[in-house]
């Protein structure tokens, strides 16, 4: 009887046997499948992605912004015609006509022309029947000398540009994170999933060649009860990580778009995954080695910190406003010339000292109490930012920093796990052996492999935590865009 047991469990180790090669053969996909790498999801997103479409609005905000800020400074044309005639009396005919050229700087050249005549004009605007061209320019000296509203707006549409630069990075890179982490987390489920579906093929055909051997007298009842409860065990836990698979799918599937154009619009449409494509881990081993290459270079992040380099925009553009605000607390002296001719043209001639008009306008407040407020208040507001950005700049290396720690010890982990997981797969080996010499028992067999089995699910789930880990440092970092470019 010892024999029959002994040639039968030899059966029974060679099905077993032939299920673990199954086992081994787990990371192996069907034929059937196809795989969708995170490289091909970044080309799709950003080809198509609204969110890559609405990040370049962003920069088209700063174009028009500085278009408008330019326009400030564009030639102004003004013609004024005016004419009163009563009684057959002409009273008076008033024509202007100005250009005035507006620069960066405090002075505004500009050229003219008026005729002005009739009975009740005033003599001092009488200027014959040819009229009278001039040609001169308006200076501020002491109030907008060194800046002005129009040239500040100039200078802070270009700053904004810079921002709306740093402001598309942010989303871009946000949603980088995102899709990583989606697809990190789909990889995870897949592979434990796929690795589960082994499992239960094995303990499925185990239990079938138990309760033969049951049948036979091979063994006992509580064997075949052992194999049922491991068998119903794998399934519940597959039939669960199968759920979180589907979801994150579900979830990581929004990001895939198709976009046309037609005319003036974007026409965008939702891109279904089929369900044999397949997540893969071909570019993860970009994110380990970037990182090992970046940890000894952590403190030029400043350059590439999108969040931080938000702040010192604004402190950029805060110091033109205090620039403006300063030359507000100043008197208003403005000096006009303009050389005046009676020919339409102007021309340069030896009387132009003695044909001119010239005036001086000047005002200034008594104490300056609003534009020493507002000055205050610029300079509050530009300190406030630089406490800010303070602030910012230590929670942004403090994050790095625990990120850093945090990635390093995952790694260890993750080493460690494998350790674990080789060592389980050992002890499984053995007992495969304790089990052909008669020595082993069903109960220890698939204790042995639920162990191994439970080892080589923790490694994938700490191998995602790791792989997010990394993709949460190169965000903070501000470099998560180029990881796989």
């Amino acid at each position: 009887m010892k024999k029959n047991n002994s040639t039968m469990r030899l059966k029974f180790l060679g099905i077993l046997l032939s299920q673990l090669f199954i086992l081994a053969l787990s990371a192996q996909k069907p034929d059937t499948f196809q795989f969708l790498t995170i490289h091909d999801v970044f080309e799709n997103i950003n080809k198509h992605h609204p969110i890559t479409y609405s990040s370049f609005l962003q920069l088209q905000y700063a174009i028009a912004n500085q278009q408008k800020a330019s326009g400030n400074f564009d030639p102004v044309i003004q013609y004024d015609f005016k004419q009163k005639t009563l009684d057959n009396k002409k009273y008076y005919q008033n024509q202007f006509f100005e250009v005035d050229f507006n620069t960066k700087s405090p002075i505004t050249p500009l050229i003219g022309y008026e005729n002005n005549n009739g009975t009740y004009i005033n003599p001092e605007s009488i200027t014959g029947n040819s009229g009278l061209s001039y040609m001169g320019f308006e200076f501020s000296a002491l109030k907008n000398l060194i800046t002005d509203q129009r040239r500040t707006a100039l200078k802070q549409a270009k700053v904004f540009q810079v921002q709306s630069e740093i402001v598309q990075r942010q989303m871009i890179q946000n949603l980088h994170l995102n899709i990583w982490n989606q697809y990190i987390s789909w990889y995870v489920f897949e592979e434990q999933k796929n690795i589960l579906s082994s499992s239960i093929a094995l303990s499925n055909d185990r239990q079938i060649a138990i309760r033969k051997l049951f049948v036979a007298g091979g063994c006992s009842g509580f064997d075949t009860l052992e194999t049922s409860v491991q068998l119903n065990q794998f399934v519940t836990k597959q039939k669960e990580v199968a759920i979180y698979s589907e979801k994150t799918k579900i979830l990581f599937t929004a990001h895939l778009w198709n976009s046309v154009k037609t005319n003036q619009e974007i026409e965008f449409t939702p891109i279904s995954i089929k369900s044999n494509i397949l997540p893969s881990n071909k570019f993860f081993e970009q994110l380990e080695t970037k990182f090992l290459a970046q940890l000894e270079n952590t403190d030029s992040f400043i350059s590439n910190q999108p969040d931080l380099q938000i702040y010192f925009q604004k402190n950029n553009s805060l110091k033109l406003d205090i620039q403006l605000k300063q030359s507000y607390v100043l008197p208003k002296l403005d000096l006009k010339y303009q050389y005046l001719n009676k020919d339409i043209l102007p021309i340069y001639g030896s009387s132009a000292l003695d044909n001119h008009r010239f005036g001086v306008s000047f005002s200034t407040p008594l104490y300056f109490r609003t534009s020493r407020g507002e000055l205050k208040t610029a300079k509050l507001k530009l300190l406030e930012n630089q406490f800010e950005t303070t602030l910012k700049q230590r929670e942004i290396e403090t994050k790095l920093l625990a990120l850093k720690k945090q990635t390093l010890a995952y790694k260890e982990i993750l080493d460690m796990l494998k350790n674990v997981e080789t060592g389980y797969y050992q002890l499984y080996q053995m007992e495969i052996k304790k089990f052909e010499s008669g020595d082993g028992t069903i109960f220890l067999l698939n204790s042995r492999e639920t162990k191994y089995l439970e080892a080589k699910l923790k490694t994938i789930e700490q191998y995602g935590k790791y792989m997010i880990s990394l993709t949460e440092y190169f965000r903070i970092l501000g470099t998560i865009q180029s990881v796989i470019s």
